[in-house]
């Protein structure tokens, strides 16, 4: 009982949430390499990431239409991340108007393929056609925002 009321207290600090963050968004990567990393090297190659990409697509589009609303993303999150969504992580609403070209509200497979190549190659920072572990992490950071809620 003492270390659950230690460890409560410890996580209504600023410092402790901010890591508790951390845990979770370090876990949201660890899944993601998990799922994409097929061959187990380490890293993913542009196919390995665009065959995710196409996999998280399918987990999300619930009704199988070819379009992913937002209430198919945020009912998919858990599913597709590994982990339940918290606060401050970017709402689904955001994700989706950053990528939809057409303005329409909706998420279609050619914008989420298309938006996906882009954000591979922005993440592949020393440009060696791979994306490691850290550029994932650092790239999900850079282009998928905490915002305040």
């Amino acid at each position: 009982m003492l270390a659950l009321a230690a460890g409560c207290a410890l996580a209504s600090s600023p410092r402790a949430r901010a890591q508790a963050a951390g845990a979770a968004d370090q876990s949201a990567i660890d899944h993601e390499m998990k799922d994409m990393d097929t061959n187990g090297d380490g890293k993913l190659s542009p196919d390995e990431h665009a065959a995710g990409a196409r996999r998280m697509f399918d987990a999300m589009d619930a009704n199988k239409d070819g379009k992913v609303t937002v209430a198919e993303m945020e009912g998919a999150h858990q599913r597709v991340t590994g982990k339940k969504a918290t606060k401050g992580e970017m709402p689904a609403a955001d994700k989706i108007k950053a990528v939809d070209t057409d303005g329409d509200g909706v998420l279609t497979a050619e914008e989420h393929r298309a938006a996906s190549k882009s954000m591979f190659e922005r993440m592949d920072t020393n440009h060696d056609g791979f994306v490691t572990r850290e550029e994932l992490a650092v790239g999900h950071a850079k282009l998928m925002p905490k915002t305040p809620r």
